[in-house]
């Protein structure tokens, strides 16, 4: 609770309007440019998007930052030279006149902005108008790019008598130039910091903001069981324009959740979701995921592997928070899907599982023998018989293992608490 003081001298608020900076779509386009596997075209048009909102955003900052370090250390040299296109270099290169023309456009709006500090200061205006100048000047250096000013600027606004409302957007945003750069340990520190204000006194929609700022961190560092929590609950209440799209939102929420619900929810909370089947039809990596998800639901193993390819290439690899996570889904994904179809057979050959597939048996063979050794699968292959033979846990050994163990603790707790009551009569006489 906020002090009864503190909360009396508080300004009740300041502008609430949430201004989407920095542009994620520029982080995102800006990530494109680095991955190999996405196609010259895509990669092109990210090129092109990015230079234009550079421009007409006056991103200065990051503009040399793109080109001088970003591009240099995250695979650009994938990219210079292809045969059936121009070099990145010819589509992204540090042009100095341009950049100039950049600074001196910074130099005048952070002078203006400056200037109306110091006026208010000078003039002793009331702490709402004080800390509203200083949140503007912070969004300004967030919108251009600039990182550590931002976030120093935007600091400088907390120490004003704002509403606890308040400083939760000035922490949001400054948890956004995490999300913008990437930088998951930096928005991990910086989400603590909102989570610790809304408990002081955040809103409903300031709390659900923040769960879907949330909700993507986890889904960044592979924590694919609380985003899935998160992200399927935001689905109905999503607000966070200024962090990321809904079409976004939905596709990250199908990711997770066909990850980690079990068939019911998965059915209820994803296929039949009325806010994720309103968009299909016009998001082509929500398309992606709904096919694998149906795929695997309604076991039609024949389309299964196609559709997780699918997936790996429109949904995956272009994603910024998802990509790193590829190949670790891709794999999970093929055991999930074998322990579904040998959960029904106690035996089966893998000549009809590879056919079921469609896939060669060697291929199973060598996929399958990457899940046996470390028990990810209750299985094993005889290759004399060219069978699989399941070896599920004995359910009721291992239930009556558990009753014992739960018994034994409650005898534990019962001694005790007799105990107890024997010494507190022996204490009243």
């Amino acid at each position: 609770m906020v002090d009864v003081e503190e909360k009396s001298q508080e300004v009740e608020y300041v502008d609430p309007t949430v201004n989407r900076v920095p542009n994620y779509e520029v982080s995102e386009k800006a990530f494109l440019l680095t991955q190999s596997k996405v196609s010259i075209e895509q990669r092109k048009e990210a090129a092109e998007f990015v230079l234009a909102k550079i421009k007409e955003e006056e991103m200065a900052p990051y503009y040399k930052y793109l080109c001088e370090e970003y591009l240099v250390n995250n695979g650009q040299s994938d990219l210079e030279h292809d045969e059936k296109s121009d070099s990145l270099n010819e589509w992204i290169k540090f042009d100095q006149e341009l950049y100039n023309e950049l600074c001196k456009k910074n130099e005048s709006k952070i002078k203006e902005l400056n200037e109306k500090i110091q006026k208010l200061e000078e003039d002793d205006e009331g702490e709402l108008e004080q800390a509203q100048a200083w949140i503007n000047l912070g969004e300004y250096y967030a919108q251009i790019g600039d990182k550590d000013n931002a976030e120093k600027t935007l600091g400088k606004s907390l120490s004003k008598a704002i509403s606890t409302g308040a400083k939760i957007d000035v922490m949001l945003t400054i948890a956004r130039l995490g999300f913008f750069y990437n930088d998951q340990l930096y928005v991990k520190e910086k989400l603590e910091a909102v989570n610790s204000m809304i408990e002081k006194g955040g809103d409903w929609e300031r709390r659900n903001r923040y769960k879907t700022y949330y909700g993507i961190h986890c889904l960044a560092v592979r924590n694919f069981k609380e985003a899935a929590k998160l992200l399927v609950d935001s689905l109905a209440t999503f607000t966070s324009i200024e962090l990321t799209s809904y079409e976004s939102i939905a596709t990250y929420a199908s990711v997770t959740g066909l990850f980690t619900l079990e068939r019911t929810d998965l059915k209820s909370k994803v296929i039949d979701s009325p806010e994720l089947l309103s968009l299909i039809s016009t998001t082509a990596a929500l398309q992606s995921i709904s096919s694998l998800t149906i795929s695997l639901y309604a076991s039609d193993y024949a389309s299964y592997f196609p559709y997780l390819l699918e997936t790996y290439a429109n949904v995956l690899i272009p994603c910024k928070y998802l990509n790193r996570h590829a190949d670790f889904f891709v794999r999970e994904m093929r055991r999930k899907v074998y322990a579904q179809l040998l959960e029904s057979y106690k035996t089966l050959s893998l000549k009809s599982m590879a056919s079921a597939f469609g896939v060669s048996v060697a291929f199973l063979d060598n996929d399958l023998g990457k899940f046996i050794p470390n028990k990810q699968l209750n299985c094993v292959i005889d290759r004399v018989n060219g069978i699989v033979e399941t070896n599920r846990p004995d359910n009721k050994n291992a239930q009556y293992h558990l009753l014992v163990k739960q018994g034994d603790g409650l005898l534990t707790k019962l001694q005790k608490y007799g105990a107890a009551v024997r010494l507190t009569g022996s204490d009243r006489v």
